[in-house]
C-alpha cells in the first residue's frame, strides 16, 4: 500500500511541478482550445455597377434574341 501511495504522491509532485514551468504556454493553450471566439467582423462592400435582373434587360443592338 505505500508502494501505491508513493507513486501517486510522485505522479502528483511531477505534475504539479510541470505545470508551473509551463503554465503560460499551457494557459495560452488552454485559453486558444477552450475559449470564446470572436464573431467574424463582416464587411459589406457596395456593389461597383447597380444589378439588374436578366428579364428587364434591353435587347441587344444587333437585333439577335
Amino acid at each position: 500500500m505505500l508502494i501505491y501511495f508513493l507513486v501517486a504522491f510522485t505522479l502528483a509532485a511531477w505534475g504539479a511541478v510541470y505545470f508551473l514551468y509551463f503554465r503560460e504556454p499551457l494557459r495560452d493553450w488552454f485559453g486558444n482550445r477552450f475559449g470564446r471566439d470572436r464573431a467574424p467582423e463582416l464587411k459589406e462592400l457596395p456593389p461597383e455597377e447597380p444589378r439588374t435582373s436578366f428579364a428587364r434587360m434591353p435587347p441587344p443592338k444587333d437585333g439577335r434574341p
